[in-house]
């Protein structure tokens, strides 16, 4: 039977989902009114039914109040105003330290303002303490993560002395950096700091292996510092009551240190439960300490509701209790992988939804990564205590816990090379009604009478779905170490993929972004993630126009670009002001392309042939001002001309010189592609970047004349899907795929 904590919970949760909607109603007696009303009338009847409207209505207040409290922090009431986009100041606490080098700070606004607490994208050149207080201003971008940024332009320090949670997290981080130097951003992350910015390609191969869940502190880490509290206590002999009242203390303490996620506040409340369970010799059923649990963190952080990570952990520790029950009398093997597989299979709708990913593969490497980190965490957490207090043991300790992190990196490592271990789809409705499919697939499957034809089947299924992924991750479109260019299948739009000889990458432009679809989302970032891909290294944005810059955002969002470059021309367009604040946001450094600037990356030259200064001075159509880019390897030139037209043509003639691949100017339009443009480009192949069924009428059949003319053989996106050409710097290929 169903505890009714758990049907009590999901009533007040309901209602607060309602409430955290409807918060800037002044009123909802509409709903209060009727809804207290029926439970009155079924309390004597019904007195569970009568509960549940009672836990709604509180539910619906309690978010509604919630709302109005988040409108009136400086980050609610900033993004609220019509000039959003505009300067702003505060006075604030910074949680973390921030590096002279900048990057993502969170911080605290004192009162007297608006207060809150309000994310910073702090400046170069300016280092901070954690705990220290200052005075910011700068410009408030609505993108970025948890729903907006100060771009902070100016700092003046008002106390320099670090204060309160963030003195201590500071003096943490010095005590990390000074006993496990390169490797103390990890060991943060593991420990104290729940948002600490790790190098992108530690975060990927953690993502890849499915252990990403170790990098971001929750209700696990909680989990591994109550088992040796216990262990410790249990040593010292104490009274049961004492070890519960110091466990309860010292865990407090540990959840304000990280400063109350949602996770780990939901760990810490279970764990509190199940020992006054035991102090009162009471049994409690698994689900209703887990829905009390729930219970308390949606009362402590109503907007925890809408926190991935609550819900990857609420999900997960339920599957984790039911197989834990489900195979508690099956052989050992089974049993230490069952709630590992059972977790991972129950929390992939959500992962899909939030992310676009699922890692089959965690589940292996959980078995191993999980008793490693339950040694190494423990053991770097006493190593910081030990140094803290001046103790000769501490790089001692410190030593064997970095040797457990080193282990738990090679499991990740290894796991995120399996094939077909790590599945990438977009993001959204689609890919967790894939997922959720395939966990409904597999409770029938458990649920099934264990006939041997069924147990074939299984067999025969799971063989044909690591076949098939491991085919597909194993045959890629390219083997050699080449310059390899993937012209994406955008539809109506440009977007195109570089990889390096040594695996860097590069996008030029991001394809369009509408109201119904964002190619970047859809297509560009899911493409990147399923090569591989934690970081990019150069962004090029040619032009403003929604069908080259749309998906971009969301591109700069997803891999924190090193280096952005755009014509830099000052249009008033929101989307181009969004990109701006994503560029700003990502900390990539961001240059205005001229003609004659040159970026080289792995021996891949990016030459800008247009505009210049002077050029942008003219009142031409914003498509001449694009950039141009030849991109050159070796002997072998491409040219990404964007929807440059004949003017630009004209101006070039004479400059460009013979390349082997040219990307067709406009999308084929008839504005572009002169004869004498490929008389002096003379390319062997040609790629048009176009949409199935546009309107504009592209490409233009003078254009497909002129290149037939020309003996130049054509590649159309929307015929052959995504377009890859590859070359070593000599001799050239070019394959096509449909999507």
């Amino acid at each position: 039977m169903r505890p009714p904590i758990l049907v009590l919970t999901v009533a007040f949760g309901v209602g607060l989902s309602a409430g955290l909607d409807l918060f800037v109603l002044r009123g909802a007696w509409y709903v209060v009114v009727p809804v207290l009303g029926t439970a009155l009338l079924l309390a004597q009847r019904a007195p569970l039914g009568a509960a549940l409207g009672v836990m709604g209505v509180a539910g619906l207040l309690w978010g509604m109040a919630a709302g109005r409290e988040r409108e009136a922090t400086c980050a609610g009431s900033w993004s609220r105003e019509r000039g959003a986009g505009g300067s702003k100041a505060a006075t604030v606490r910074l949680e973390d330290p921030a590096p002279a080098s900048g990057g993502i700070v969170d911080a605290e606004v004192l009162p007297g303002t608006c207060g809150g607490s309000v994310r910073l994208r702090w400046p170069e050149g300016t280092a901070a303490r954690g705990g220290t207080t200052w005075v910011v201003a700068g410009r408030w971008s609505g993108v970025g993560e948890g729903g907006g940024v100060l771009v902070v332009r100016r700092t003046r320090a008002l106390d320099p002395v670090p204060r309160g949670r963030g003195a201590l997290r500071d003096a943490l981080a010095a005590k990390s950096t000074e006993l496990f130097g390169a490797r103390a951003p990890i060991v943060n992350a593991l420990v104290f700091a729940p948002n600490t910015r790790l190098d992108s390609n530690i975060r990927e191969r953690y993502v890849r292996s499915g252990l990403a869940h170790l990098l971001s502190i929750s209700g696990l880490h909680v989990g591994f510092i109550a088992a040796w509290l216990a262990l410790i206590l249990g040593k010292l002999r104490l009274a049961a009551r004492a070890r519960f009242g110091a466990t309860a203390l010292l865990l407090l303490g540990y959840l304000w240190l990280l400063g109350f996620p949602a996770p780990a506040v939901r760990a810490g409340a279970m764990l509190v439960l199940a020992d006054v369970a035991r102090l009162r010799e009471r049994v409690v059923a698994p689900r209703g300490v887990v829905a009390l649990a729930g219970l308390g963190v949606l009362v402590q952080d109503a907007w925890a509701l809408h926190s991935v990570g609550a819900w990857l952990s609420v999900a997960g520790v339920g599957a984790v209790v039911w197989a834990g029950r489900a195979f508690a009398r099956a052989p050992r093997l089974p049993r230490l992988a069952a709630p590992a597989l059972a977790a991972t299979l129950v929390t992939a709708p959500v992962t899909a939804f939030a992310f676009g990913t699922v890692a089959p593969i965690g589940v292996l490497a959980n078995l191993i990564a999980i008793p490693l980190a339950g040694v190494a965490v423990p053991g770097l957490v006493l190593a910081l205590m030990l140094s803290w207090l001046g103790s000769g043991l501490a790089h001692l300790i410190a030593a064997g816990a970095g040797l457990g992190l080193a282990l738990l990196d090679l499991v990740a490592r290894g796991a995120a090379l399996v094939p077909g271990g790590h599945v990438v789809m977009v993001a959204g409705w689609k890919a967790a009604l894939v997922w959720a499919a395939v966990t409904a697939a597999a409770w029938w499957l458990w649920n099934s009478p264990r006939r041997p034809w069924l147990i074939a089947a299984r067999v025969a299924l799971c063989a044909t779905v690591l076949v098939a992924t491991t085919f597909r991750d194993v045959v890629t479109l390219d083997d050699c170490r080449c310059l390899t260019v993937f012209f994406l299948d955008v539809g109506q739009g440009d977007a195109a993929v570089l990889r390096t000889p040594h695996d860097r990458w590069l996008v030029i432009d991001g394809g369009p972004r509408t109201p119904e679809r964002d190619a970047g989302r859809q297509v560009v970032v899911p493409f990147l993630r399923g090569q591989g891909v934690g970081r990019v290294a150069v962004v090029v944005a040619t032009h403003g126009d929604a069908d080259h810059l749309g998906g971009l955002p969301a591109v700069v969002e997803a891999f924190d670009p090193e280096l952005v470059l755009e014509p830099g021309e000052p249009l008033g367009r929101p989307l181009y002001l969004e990109f701006l604040a994503g560029v700003e946001t990502s900390g990539a450094r961001w240059h205005a392309a001229r003609a004659g600037d040159r970026v080289e990356v792995d021996g891949v030259a990016l030459e800008v042939l247009s505009p210049d200064s002077l050029w942008l001075r003219l009142p031409l159509d914003v498509n001449e001002h694009g950039v141009v880019l030849r991109v050159r390897y070796g002997a072998v030139r491409v040219l990404f001309q964007a929807d440059a037209g004949l003017p630009v043509e004209g101006r070039l003639a004479g400059t460009v010189g013979r390349v082997e691949l040219l990307k067709v100017g406009h999308h084929g339009s008839k504005t572009a592609t002169s004869d004498e443009w490929l008389d002096e480009l003379a390319p062997r192949e040609a790629v048009i970047s176009v949409g199935r069924n546009n309107h504009y009428g592209h490409p233009a059949p003078e254009v497909l004349e002129r290149l037939a003319r020309h003996g130049v053989t054509v590649f159309r996106t929307d015929r052959s899907g995504t377009i890859t050409f590859s070359t070593d710097g000599h001799g050239e290929r070019v394959r096509s795929h449909h999507d």
